[in-house]
Order: C-alpha cells, then structure tokens, then sequence
C-alpha cells in the first residue's frame, strides 16, 4: 500500500512541477516586412500558409507598431521596450546620415548598461538563444579576437549575421582597379614613375648602397600601395557607399558568426535560410527537456534585400524574387513549429511573429525588378517613423489554452510591448524587481497580456505613442476612447503621385532637412478609426476637435522633452561610420 500512495505522489509532484514550468518563448523577426506580404493581413497572391496558420491559431494584431523605421533602432527599441533615442541609436541631423550600424567595426551599438528581454529572461532562469540578424554592435577588441555581441545582453548563444544583408554581399567585386580618368590615381602613376625613375638614377650613380636601395624600394611600395588601397576602396567615389568600395564592405562585413568567433565568410547567402532553420532546430532539441524554459529568437535575414533564394525555393512566386523570399520565410517559420510540434513544446510556448518595420517601397535592382515590400494601403514605408507604412507590422501571438484562437485585435500595441508582456504571461515580476540595474530605465512599451488572454483594452487612461525618423519627432499617437488620435509634425516630401522617395535599393526619404515638410507650427490630425489610411483631408484646424487634442498632444510633447534627456546620435558620427580595420575578425576556420 505504502508503494501505491509513493507512486501516486511522485506522479502528482511530476505532474505539479510541469504544470508550473514557466512556459518557452520563440520569437519570429522578419525583416523588411510588408503587412501587406501575408495572406492573413490580406495578401492573395504571395503564400504564407503557415504563417496566416500561426494566426489563426492565435491573436492577430491589427494596429501593431514598430518604434522605428529601420533595422538597428526599431530591434533595439524591441528587446529593450524603450524608444531607441533615449540611448542615441536613431540617425541625427549631422552630415553623416547613417540611419543603422553600418560595420562589425563600428564602435556605436546598445550600450551596455540596457537591459533586454533576453537580460530579463536569464535572469529568471530561461536558457537564451539568438539566430540570425543581430544589428546592435559587435562591440569586437583589439584585432577582432573576440566580438561578443549579443552575448554581452543576455543571450547565451548566438548564430548569425552580425550587422545586416547588404546588397553588396551578393557576387563579385573588382579588388583591382586603377581608373585614370581619376585624378588622384593620375597623381598616383605619376609619383609611382617618378620615385622608380629616381631610384633607378640613384642606383645607377651609386648615390645608394645596395641595402639602402631595397629598403627604399620597400618603402615606396609600401606608401604608394596604402594609397592607392586608400583611394581605390576607402574613399569616396562613385561606386562607393559610406566611403567603402562594395570589395571592401563585403569583405569586412560579410561574416557569419557563432557566438564571438567567425565562422563563415563570404557568407553563402543561398541556403542561409536553410542553415538557420537547422541551427533553431538544433537549439530546440538540445533544450526540449531541459528543466528550464527557453527563449528562442530567429531573426529573419529575409526579405531584406539582397535578394536570395535556395534553388528549391526560387521561381516559385508570382511577384519574383521578393516574393520567393517572402515564401521562403514561411516556410521556415513552417519548419521551425514543426519541430515545435514533434518535440512536445507547443503547448507550453509562447510563439510571436512581427516585423521590425514596413516593407521598402523604394527597392528595385538595377534592372528595374521591384525587391521591396507592399504595405497595404497605409502610405509610406520604410524610413519614414512617421508614416503608417513604415512603421505598421504584423504581430501574432499564440499560446494555445491561453490566448484564444482566432482573434483580431485593433488595439494599438507596441513592438516596445514585448517585454513586459512576456513577464507577465510567464509569472514573472516586472523587470525593474527581476534585475535590480533596470530601477532607473523608464519602460516605454506596456502589458498587453489581459488584452491578448481576454481582448481587455486595459486602462481608460489614453495611452501615447512617439514616432521618431532620425532624432525628429515626426508624429504623436493618441489612443483615447472612441478615438485614436494622429498628429502630423514633419513629412517627407514624396514624389508626386506616390508615398516614397525615389527608386534604388539604397534610396529611402529623409528624417531632416529640406526633403521633409515642417508642419509643426500646425500640425495635421487624423483621428484613424474613422479614417485609417489617411485618405481624407486632416481633422480643421479651425474646429474645436482639432484646437483640443493638438493642444494636448504638444503639451505632452512639452513635458516629455522636458523630463527626457536625449543623448547625441551613436549613428551619425565617425565611430560608426569608419571601418576600423585593428577590430576586423577574421575566419580562422573557412
């Protein structure tokens, strides 16, 4: 009898610590993404079955919004749920406009006293994980021994891309070349020829010693090359970017890391989707039985461009390339849940799919053929903070037996949400009780757990949302009863008869200066539940709606320049934009 009630105790107590196992987080980031790319966001043409599957397992956020319109500050604002001016990681005004971390090298980066959703969640206990696209700063030493990166912000493992996919990572580039219509190679010929002349002469006339002769030789080989490595790849000409010849930035940043050491380089883009696909895999089999809960974050190198495919996966669109990527995109999101699945975890995870900002309307190759993402019928994309396009995402949640299945929320939410949303779905205190440093970093995302378990819209207090492009603020969200409330204080200047800026793959509008329209002295207002996509003339200056709500949204604006300190840009200085060639991490496996 006694080794019966031993047996029903100890299947009892087994049953009790699973049931209070903290559930597992798996975090899709796509990059790039349109909300207007999914079929569950209303797309019929490019496929996502298991991403619109995800959906209707699940809730579907309609008013989701990213912190920023490019990579580096809305991923920061993401896993800090904190606005990425507050620690300079948005572009300023400078001559440098660099609106993301442009090298491995770059000195600009998250600083390291913020604290992430992965810092929070080793805090409590969870096993950490990042693969793909990381952006924040590699923060290398001396020689690139050792770049860390996302191992200094709670993530215990990491295997990906250190910076982001530039179109300049897709084949060759000339490492030779000595144009002479250029004016400082002629320059360069001519003190080549005229130092080998006056050696020569020297030589001749004994002037020199046989030692001395070499060495001078050596010397003006070694002058005469460092400038012409110089002018020909690290300097401004007219098929470099940032300064950088597409040789040299596809060979300082084109790495593949796993945790602070290079282990791939040239990265070989077809098949990377593949190849972090099986990392994810391989990272939720080492962890299925683990007794702790895992956080898991697979950060898309898709669809930003360039463009690339698996051969398997390529031509299978109808909208080209960019819609092969996007349907290869689903497909991993496809195999990584179903790995989920075959391992028993998808009860007990929490599962959110998002985007860090709008697809780029402006991205056609050279060719012509559109690689940008569609938006829907929200006007802009990315680059523009304060344009719908840009900065309007998907964002799906699933967590079955808890988050209902099948549900459309129009609330406006927040990327910044992210974090203290997950706490509070895992039972866990707020993130300023579970790590003591982040007392003083005031959290600009919210809970949004009772909205996603029971649709509850939460406080009745109205709830306020910043849109910065670049340092500027160009637009205030305000969420207040019947209403939400969007006042325009800067736009960029589109071409006529569009809501972009041009056409390139490196073409995007402007944050400041005189391509942007300072509405400021007044504003516009749109109220977007009765006029979501801006269609219609703004709310009238002239009535007493509009002389109200702009008055409270420039008050609030007032108060939170004057309570917030901002620090300068990170991104447009010359930490950021000089490659630093004594920080270069080198491959000593490839």
């Amino acid at each position: 009898m006694m080794r019966v009630f031993a047996w029903i105790w100890l299947v009892c107590a087994a049953a009790v610590s699973v049931s209070a196992k903290r559930p597992n987080v798996l975090l899709f980031l796509a990059d790039d993404l349109g909300i207007g790319d999914l079929g569950c966001y209303g797309n019929t043409t490019i496929k996502t079955p298991h991403i619109d599957r995800l959906a209707s397992d699940g809730v579907r956020l309609t008013h989701h919004l990213a912190a920023a319109a490019m990579c580096t500050p809305s991923r920061a604002a993401l896993l800090t749920a904190r606005y990425p001016v507050r620690y300079g990681l948005e572009e300023g005004p400078e001559d440098y406009l660099l609106p993301v971390i442009l090298h491995i090298t770059s000195q600009s980066g998250l600083p390291a006293d913020e604290i992430t959703i992965a810092s929070a969640l080793t805090a409590a206990n969870y096993t950490t994980g990042l693969v793909g696209k990381w952006h924040l700063g590699m923060n290398c030493t001396l020689f690139g021994r050792s770049c860390p990166g996302p191992l200094n912000y709670g993530f215990q493992s990491f295997y990906g891309i250190p910076v982001t996919l530039f179109q300049e990572f897709r084949g060759l580039h000339a490492f030779w070349k000595f144009p002479l219509h250029d004016r400082r190679f002629q320059g360069l010929a001519v003190a080549w020829m005229t130092a080998m002349v006056s050696l020569f002469l020297a030589r001749r006339r004994k002037v020199l010693g046989s030692c001395t002769g070499v060495l001078l030789l050596m010397a003006t080989h070694l002058l005469l090359g460092g400038l012409w490595f110089t002018f020909a790849h690290y300097s401004k000409n007219s098929e470099s970017r940032w300064g950088v010849s597409p040789w040299l930035f596809k060979y300082a940043n084109s790495r593949l890391f796993r945790n602070d050491q290079v282990v791939e380089a040239p990265i070989e883009l077809d098949g990377l989707s593949q190849r972090l696909v099986e990392e994810s895999r391989r990272f939720l089999e080492a962890h299925a039985r683990d007794e702790k809960p895992f956080f898991l974050m697979h950060s898309f190198g898709h669809v930003h461009t360039p463009m690339f495919s698996a051969p398997h996966m390529a031509g299978r669109s109808k909208h080209g390339r960019y819609g092969d990527n996007v349907e290869e995109m689903d497909d991993s999101v496809g195999k990584v849940l179903a790995t989920l699945a075959e391992l028993g975890l998808e009860d007990n995870t929490v599962v959110y799919f998002t985007s860090d900002q709008g697809g780029h309307l402006e991205a056609v190759e050279d060719t012509g053929e559109r690689i940008g993402g569609h938006n829907g019928r929200f006007k802009g994309g990315k680059r523009q903070g304060g344009s719908e396009g840009g900065i309007r995402v998907p964002g799906i949640f699933r967590w079955p037996g808890h988050i209902p299945r099948g549900v459309t929320l129009d609330t406006p939410t927040s990327l910044m949400d992210l974090m203290p949303t997950l706490l509070s779905l895992a039972g866990l205190p707020r993130v300023h009780t579970l790590v003591p440093q982040a007392m003083n970093k005031e959290l600009d995302g919210e809970d949004i757990s009772e909205l996603l378990l029971k649709g509850a819209k939460g406080s009745k207090t109205p709830r306020l949302f910043l849109h910065h492009c670049g340092t500027s603020l160009h637009a205030v969200r305000m969420v207040s009863g019947d209403h939400v409330y969007k006042m325009h204080l800067a736009k960029p200047k589109w071409w006529k008869g569009s809501t972009q800026c041009g056409w390139h793959h490196t073409t995007g509008c402007d944050c400041h200066g005189p391509n942007v329209t300072d509405l400021s002295s007044q504003p516009e207002l749109y109220d977007l539940l009765s006029d979501p996509y801006e269609d219609y003339p703004p709310i009238s200056p002239d009535s007493s709606e509009y002389k109200s709500v702009v008055h409270d949204l420039k008050e609030y604006v007032r108060q939170w320049k004057e309570r917030v300190t901002l620090p300068p840009s990170q991104l447009t200085t010359l930490a950021n934009a000089l490659w630093k060639p004594f920080y270069q991490p080198h491959c000593h496996t490839c």
